[in-house]
């Protein structure tokens, strides 16, 4: 688990050929969110090595409190939005009204956890194992669940089975962080960034057996008798 400044820098450093390759694997624009999720958390993991470098003495109090901002406003208010987001871009036409909630629902959570985030104080503290990024919200549990069904939810309606099984780890990865160790959330994202871009990556090269007209166009696939 990532809970120092080496740890995250193995992580994010480990995930760009995962990145890499996922991105080759594109062949339409409606790919790139999703193929570009190791990219992102690589990045993420890379952002979190500055707060720890800032909570160590090694860079400056500004330059650790904007790595930590970012890094929250990419786990909180980014990511709700960008994951439904990313599995309704690849779903065929007919199978994007049962996603679209989870993107209207996203946005939501989306608003609210940035105006809180934006609006309010940011305590970064530093622990054994993890850094606990502290934010001035109100009813934490109820917006956590929102959060979770935004972001897994619509992976398990997923018609891909790899999709499903990315939703499926969300959901484990998630639900145990929220339960057991809610105030380091989103230090906690690199464990699941590990296990997740393996599976994006997994579907992207699954992706080269489905055929052009379902693949470039979201046309549905015809059952074959």
């Amino acid at each position: 688990m990532c809970f120092s400044i080496e740890a995250d820098v193995v992580a994010g450093v480990a995930l760009l050929p995962v990145a890499a390759l996922s991105l080759r694997e594109v062949r339409h624009v409606r790919e790139v969110p999703f193929a570009a999720l190791p990219l992102l958390f690589a990045l993420h993991q890379l952002t979190e090595a500055l707060v720890w470098a800032g909570l160590e003495g090694h860079v400056s109090a500004g330059v650790m409190q904007a790595a930590a901002t970012v890094y929250v406003l990419f786990a909180f208010p980014v990511l709700p939005t960008l994951v439904p987001l990313a599995v309704l871009l690849l779903e065929p036409k007919g199978a994007r009204l049962r996603v679209a909630p989870f993107v209207a629902l996203g946005l939501v959570v989306s608003a609210h956890l940035a105006y809180v985030v934006l609006n309010g104080p940011l305590v970064v503290e530093g622990h054994d194992h993890a850094i606990v990024y502290r934010i001035d919200l109100q009813h934490g549990m109820f917006w956590a669940v929102l959060y979770i069904a935004a972001t897994v939810g619509p992976a398990l309606l997923s018609g891909y089975p790899s999709i499903v099984a990315f939703g499926a780890l969300n959901l484990v990865g998630l639900s145990l962080v929220a339960l057991i160790y809610r105030d380091a959330f989103a230090s906690l994202w690199c464990v699941l960034a590990a296990l997740l871009s393996v599976m994006v990556l997994l579907h992207m090269y699954r992706r080269r057996r489905l055929p052009d007209p379902h693949r470039l166009r979201g046309q549905p696939l015809v059952p074959v008798h």
